[in-house]
């Protein structure tokens, strides 16, 4: 599995991903967050998450320029790809690029009622801080 950069030929590999139906009210279509990505003063940048030939994921990534917080957003992992690992293969090489990078944090956001993804970041190490972003609730990861 690799992340790359969204581009001309894998964007619309990216916009058709599909969760399963009772993620969906936690996260946007990835056009959204294509969108949030393209336009004003936005710190994130768009992944591609390939495992061979084909696109199974998205996530973007973004630096706070408050607090040089490194931080995880919008990872989705196509509906015909969940439960192989690759959600948690994102996280682990998203950590590795902001540890190379000298960043001493990691955060994310998400519905309180995701339970599934809440218990994979607390299984990576993600601790909830009490913070809101939005009204999604922010859990931070130190790096060492």
């Amino acid at each position: 599995m690799i992340l790359e950069d969204v581009r001309a030929d894998n964007w619309r590999a990216c916009i058709a991903l599909e969760v399963q139906e009772p993620q969906q009210r936690f996260v946007a279509p990835v056009a959204n967050y294509l969108a949030q990505c393209a336009y004003g003063e936005s710190p994130w940048h768009p992944l591609a998450v390939r495992a061979g030939e084909e696109v199974v994921g998205f996530v973007m990534w973004g630096v706070d320029p408050a607090d040089e917080s490194f931080w995880i957003g919008g990872l989705i992992i196509d509906r015909r790809h969940q439960r192989r690992g690759y959600g948690r293969a994102v996280v682990a090489q998203l950590l590795e690029r902001a540890a190379s990078h000298g960043h001493r944090e990691v955060a994310l956001s998400y519905d309180a009622r995701n339970t599934v993804a809440r218990s994979l970041y607390a299984s990576i190490g993600f601790v909830e801080t009490g913070e809101l972003e939005d009204d999604e609730t922010v859990a931070r990861k130190p790096l060492k």
